[in-house]
């Protein structure tokens, strides 16, 4: 059922914790962009607005002015081509 208390509560809690945990990665490196993606995340993409309203209550004001908050675009596949650009990247190396 949508709506339910419960499930309404649990997402509010990840929204929170995503929020507090991209705070922190602005706060230590002060990136331009997050991009948040992969399997476990896929679906949450409509709530970016709302993890970056809830970082801005924990990072640094100046850094989260500055950063964007967006979803991947390769989707799933996230991690499958950055293994790929760190093998290709590990045989160039080589050469």
């Amino acid at each position: 059922m949508p709506g339910t208390p419960l499930a309404v509560k649990v997402l509010d809690k990840a929204i929170e914790m995503w929020g507090a945990g991209a705070a922190n990665l602005v706060s230590l490196f002060n990136p331009e962009k997050i991009i948040f993606g992969g399997g476990v995340f896929g679906p949450a993409r409509m709530f970016i607005s709302r993890i970056y309203d809830e970082a801005c209550k924990w990072g640094q004001p100046i850094a989260m002015t500055q950063v964007e908050f967006c979803a991947t675009e390769v989707g799933n596949n996230a991690a499958l081509l950055g293994a790929a650009y760190t093998a290709l990247k590990a045989v160039n190396s080589q050469k």
